[in-house]
């Protein structure tokens, strides 16, 4: 092994050649040497070299990928009754027998299987009460007599005036130390465990939310055996999927007063791993990182939310409005079943059950056995937090400030660190100016790679928007190579610049240069500077926005300085050292990876709810320019940009083709998702179906003999997003039995008007009789096969008041302004059983008593598919493409009926 002047052994092949030999111009003694350009020691790796370094750098981020999607796949094996023998365990089987009975058929809450399914889980929950009665154990049946008015939405920022008649299952596990009905003994405080037993109009609801209503059966069963010192109640809802009726319902329940924490259990793909994806605040968090069995959790599913990437919404909305604090727990894979005629047990396995009962059972108790609840300073708590786990074996969960604080620490430390590093490695050619250059070439990189992703995301976006949908992981390798071949063109093109300001060399000075400028070395310290910079950015984004999904930057930092100190000592130049410090970032690239990895099967399929293409591609390209950044000290290893650059723009060009022709859809994982809805008019005697979905409608319409003629065109509601088609359907089932029978499907008739003069009180003065005058008329009907009906009147009504009898008042009065402006944006209602008389009673101001009526439209709603009721669903259904599938979209009525009225 050679040695050199200084004495040390070199281990380097690169800095071996850099030494002059007996063949070399600088020992011939034959005069002068000739100069040559100082670029052109550049490139000189051979092809050996940069493939070794080029597979490095695959197989370690292969085997970092393989760890994660391992994780992230795998689920745990369903635990028998008989294997359930400590608190903390949790049977599956027990559960899937509940959930192979209530997702039998589709069972929206308009429609008789809906109340099948409540019938089944009374029946459970009574047979439960039963067994606690014989263990001398407190389980408690709420009666659920809520009569809901309300004005606001929690799930968009549109607004009407909803009724609604809770049909709730309530249950209350009373703990050891907890407060019976009828007793002032123990606490009252409790935490509510929250699932909905309603299905969408179409699925089955095996995932949403089948799971998470027999998850809360077993938890039942678990806390009769093995009990906990508070209060649990499970409100086992009805009315989520068109609105999040139920848990808004629960909140005028008298239970809910004790409420201090929630649970909620929702499905939002077809199976897969439990996610916590939102949570209100630290101490809640660190009950649920207790979980033994692969905990999964991110905060960045709060973030996400924020920043309204994310076309949907759970109970969570509706605890958190009335600043109750809880867990947001969710499936997530396979997001392109969500909604649709795949949410049904052929599409999920007890292996998830088992997920979601480990994590959420261990959340629960944890909570359920502590003083949190009865500690105020605790519960009012607010404090935001940093929240991930590493590859599903254990968590990190650290306060907001806690994370700000590390940032302001390294912050600090980095500007030291450098300081360091020039005084340590000063005889090496180590200055602030190379570092300061070197830095400098990494943010043109990463400028530059982050451009390029926006074009050809653009390109993409216009070529082929759905790539991410069905073929996510295509999509990310391409940016992956794509941000790999800009960082590799920019890096060879920095130094072929600096090179070209030095000029031209003599042998001698070459030979120095080389020994002297090992730009793998300073790539290290100038990633320091590069991770930094971002760092700083994070760290304002957190402090302004509390947006906390840059965590890992935190990490980069950390191990980029040790990769940095590592890189100091000419000794430890050799493959295997310049593996030791790719593995260093092994942490941290697994974060930015799993986070990648989640985003691909929790995101990409969000496109048929309306989420942009572009900004899921943007994404993609965010995690794949994170992944790539670290790698720049090993592209200098490979002294070849040249070489390298030639492999990654090959394979980066063959993706790019790929990505630019592929066909998004399958059967098996990604089918395109179309939204439907029947309206028929029972004045004009006309029906239109209307087919909404991303892309590629066309070409699936074609396959529907029913819609030949149709009109197609972007769709006013999403914005444009979504594209639709219109065509006249099969009249439904009902409306034929209706004109044979002579039976009017909706039977309505309006009062006589009553006036009066509106009544104003100005401040300090007695009640004065207004100019206005009030019209007031009673709006009833009936409506065959239906419990859910709406109103609506023009834009530009005059709407005072609307009441529907036998309702409650809403929390802030008929008349304040908020009630006013959802009045007169129409109404919607929901009542627990059929045939029942709907008296709606609406309050305008008219000029005079000789005004004309008030237009408007009633329609009842219906969902009951399966028996034939609506033939142009059925229709559609049985012509579309394996690769094309039904879905609810969100909201009620598949079927719309109505009729004109006048008040």
């Amino acid at each position: 092994m050679d040695r050199r002047q200084d004495g040390s052994e070199s281990r380097d092949r690169h800095f071996d050649d850099a030494f002059p030999t007996e063949e070399s111009p600088l020992l011939q003694g034959t005069g002068a040497p000739p100069r040559r350009p100082a670029r052109a020691i550049i490139n000189k790796g051979s092809w050996r070299r940069m493939a070794g370094v080029f597979l490095l750098m695959v197989v370690s981020y292969l085997v970092i990928g393989s760890i994660v999607s391992y994780k992230r796949l795998s689920l745990p094996s369903p635990k028998s009754v008989a294997d359930t023998v400590g608190p903390y365990d949790f049977s599956a089987q027990w559960a899937w027998q509940h959930l192979e009975q209530i997702a039998q058929q589709p069972h929206p809450i308009n429609s008789r299987e809906n109340l099948r399914v409540r019938e089944y889980l009374i029946k459970t929950v009574k047979a439960l009460q039963e067994e606690a009665r014989q263990l001398n154990r407190t389980v408690e049946l709420g009666d659920d007599n809520v009569k809901l008015t309300q004005a606001r939405s929690f799930m968009s920022n549109s607004t009407r005036l909803e009724f609604y008649e809770s049909s709730n299952i309530l249950v209350r596990v009373v703990g050891t130390e907890g407060r019976a009905e009828n007793s002032l003994k123990g606490h009252p405080e409790a935490v509510v465990v929250d699932a909905h037993y309603d299905s969408v109009l179409i699925g089955h609801g095996a995932t949403d939310d089948g799971i998470g209503v027999t998850v809360s059966l077993e938890m039942i069963r678990n806390l009769i055996h093995h009990p906990v010192k508070h209060n649990v109640i499970f409100n086992i809802n009805n009315g989520e999927e068109i609105g999040l009726f139920g848990a808004a319902a629960f909140m005028k329940h008298p239970w809910s007063k004790d409420v201090k924490a929630f649970v909620n259990l929702e499905g939002a793909g077809a199976g897969g791993r439990a996610l916590l994806f939102r949570a209100s605040n630290k101490a809640l968090v660190n009950f649920y990182s207790k979980a033994g069995n692969s905990p999964h959790a991110n905060v960045f599913g709060n973030d996400i939310f924020k920043l309204g990437l994310i076309k949907s919404g759970t109970d969570f909305s509706v605890y958190t409005a009335y600043n109750i604090p809880g867990l947001d727990i969710a499936f997530y894979s396979r997001r392109a079943f969500y909604h649709t005629l795949h949410d049904d047990i052929e599409h999920t396995s007890p292996g998830s059950v088992q997920h979601m009962g480990d994590t959420g059972l261990t959340a629960l108790r944890n909570i359920a056995d502590s003083d949190y609840l009865i500690n105020p300073k605790e519960i009012l708590s607010n404090e935001a937090s940093i929240y991930y786990d590493v590859a599903g074996v254990f968590m990190m969960v650290y306060s907001f400030s806690t994370y700000l604080t590390l940032n302001y620490n390294l912050i600090i430390v980095v500007p030291v660190f450098i300081a360091w590093s020039i005084i340590s490695s000063r005889k090496h050619g180590m200055t602030l100016s190379v570092i300061l250059r070197s830095y400098l070439a990494m943010i043109l990189s990463f400028v530059a790679a982050t451009a390029t992703s926006i074009g050809f995301a653009a390109l993409l976006n216009k070529v082929n928007p759905m790539l991410v949908y069905g073929e996510h992981w295509l999509g990310f390798m391409f940016f992956v190579f794509q941000c790999c071949t800009t960082i590799i063109c920019v890096q060879w093109g920095w130094i072929e610049f600096e090179s070209w300001l030095k000029g031209n060399l003599s042998p001698l000075d070459e030979t120095m240069e080389r020994v002297r400028l090992d730009y793998e070395q300073i790539a290290n310290v100038g990633m320091v500077l590069f991770w930094w910079t971002l760092l700083v950015g994070a760290t304002v984004l957190g402090r302004t926005q509390q947006i906390g999904l840059f965590y890992f930057l935190s990490w980069f930092v950390f191990t980029s300085m040790i990769s940095g100190y590592m890189s100091f000592y000419p000794a430890r130049r050799g493959t295997s050292w310049t593996l030791a410090r790719l593995w260093i970032n092994f942490l941290p690239l697994m974060m930015v990876l799993d986070i990648a990895i989640t985003n691909m099967m929790a995101m990409s399929q969000t496109l048929v709810d309306g989420t942009p293409p572009f900004a899921i591609m943007a994404l993609f390209s965010l995690c794949a320019l994170n992944c790539v950044m670290p790698l720049i000290p090993t592209i200098h290893r490979s002294a070849n940009f040249r070489k390298m650059g030639q492999v990654s723009v090959t394979l980066a060009f063959a993706l790019l083709i790929s990505a630019c022709i592929v066909f998004p859809y399958s059967a098996e994982e990604a089918p395109n998702k179309l939204v439907w809805r029947q309206i028929y008019d029972l004045n004009n005697d006309t029906s239109f179906v209307t087919v909404k979905t991303m892309n590629s409608l066309e070409t699936v319409i074609n396959f529907v003999p029913a819609a030949e003629k149709r009109e197609c065109g972007p769709d006013p509601a999403s914005n444009g997003v979504l594209t639709q088609c219109i065509y006249v359907g099969a009249i439904p089932k009902i409306v034929i039995e209706s004109k044979k029978s002579g039976e009017e499907i909706i039977k309505s008739e309006v009062s006589k008007p009553v006036y009066q003069k509106e009544a104003v009180a100005a401040a300090g003065q007695v009640e004065t009789e207004s100019k206005k005058l009030l019209r007031s008329v009673h709006l009833k009907w009936t409506a065959k096969d239906s419990r859910l009906c709406q109103v609506l009147f023009p834009e530009d009504n005059t709407i005072v008041v609307m009441k529907l009898d036998g309702f409650d008042e809403p929390e802030q009065g008929y008349r304040s302004e908020s009630v006013v402006a959802a009045s007169r944006s129409g109404a919607v209602g929901f009542k627990r059983e059929y045939d029942q008389v709907w008296d709606l009673e609406v309050i305008y101001e008219v000029e005079d008593k000789d005004a004309p009526a008030m237009d408007g439209t009633l329609g009842c709603l219906y969902d009951e598919w399966g028996s034939g009721q609506i033939p142009a669903f059925t229709d559609m259904k049985s012509h579309l493409p394996e690769w094309a599938l039904l879905g609810g979209g969100k909201g009620p009525g598949l079927l719309t009926i109505q009729k004109k009225i006048r008040v």
